[in-house]
């Protein structure tokens, strides 16, 4: 039987719904060697989203996984809170128990990923699912990781911005904008990037309210995924639609078949409109800018993967 070669990532995140979804789907994912999971201010505070992340990894049987706390604020500023779209406890509808037995390693995430990264030199893809700061400050503090990460894959820009009486709008993300001193380090480090902007989740590789139904039907992971979902109907829509941000950056790792990309100078602005992230479209730019998705395949690998972790029981 052939060995599958494995990638080797460290995923840093702050579930979240989205992050929350993206994550169970990776647990088994026979082609991803998850080495660390970080945890980072965002969409709830620090101890709210690692005891989220923890919850999912008892659930799924794979508390082997290790587990550090980073960041609780960003770089440079005051961090915004998302619980007006993830809700109270960050995890939509669902409601996750208020403490969990497993614990977080003692170790700083920047300090744990600069180990994991050292260890596995060139080996090491980095997925960013909320904001940066954790990045940001190991960029900072090891530089010398410039050179030995293998890519990063992240979500979280909006640069498809319009001038309207003299103000910017729908440029800004979540991620982008909670630390935009973070995202600016990591998008001018010269490490390999490859960038899922929003519209992304939001438009080209959504789920309709009909598809989160038959993700509900699937198995309990699937009606684990419907509870968070159902409490998370992404806004400014006509439509209720669910949004696959940080499902579609680690699947740019996992399947970077699914989307076509360009190179692009990817800029950040952190005093102006903190936030702002503006592409220009360019052979030797600094990202690789997702632009489209096989939305068909890409929903297909979804149900599959939801279908594959038919063994966990979340109900009694």
């Amino acid at each position: 039987m052939k060995t599958i070669e494995k990638l080797k990532c460290i995923i840093d995140t702050d579930p979240g719904v989205d992050d929350s979804a993206a994550i169970a789907l990776s647990l088994y994912d026979d082609k991803l060697d998850i080495k660390l999971i970080t945890t980072v201010n965002g969409n709830r505070d620090l101890e709210t989203v690692t005891r989220n992340l923890l919850h999912i990894l008892e659930k799924f049987d794979r508390t082997d996984i290790p587990v550090c706390k980073g960041a609780t604020k960003a770089m440079n500023r005051i961090s915004p809170d998302a619980s007006f779209i993830h809700q109270k406890e960050g995890m939509g509808n669902y409601n996750p128990p208020k403490t969990v037995k497993t614990k977080p390693l003692p170790t700083d995430a920047v300090e744990a990923m600069y180990k994991v990264i050292k260890e596995n030199p060139h080996e090491i893809s980095v997925v960013l699912l909320g904001p940066q700061t954790n990045m940001g400050m190991l960029i900072d503090k090891h530089p010398d990781v410039i050179d030995l990460v293998n890519h990063i894959y992240c979500e979280g820009c909006a640069p498809y911005g319009l001038k309207s009486e003299g103000k910017w709008i729908n440029y800004v993300s979540f991620n982008a904008s909670s630390d935009p001193e973070a995202l600016k380090i990591v998008m001018e480090s010269g490490i390999p990037i490859t960038m899922i902007p929003s519209r992304m989740g939001r438009e080209l590789s959504n789920f309709t309210e009909k598809e989160v139904l038959k993700i509900r039907d699937i198995n309990d992971t699937g009606r684990f995924i419907y509870e968070m979902y159902s409490g998370y109907w992404e806004h400014g829509y006509e439509d209720r639609r669910i949004a696959t941000n940080d499902t579609c950056a680690v699947l740019a790792l996992r399947c970077p078949n699914l989307f076509k990309t360009k190179k692009a100078f990817f800029t950040v602005d952190v005093a102006e409109m903190p936030g702002r992230t503006l592409i220009e479209f360019n052979k030797r730019g600094n990202v690789n800018f997702a632009f489209k998705c096989n939305r068909k395949r890409l929903h297909e690998f979804y149900f599959n993967a939801v279908k594959k972790l038919d063994k966990f029981k979340f109900y009694n």
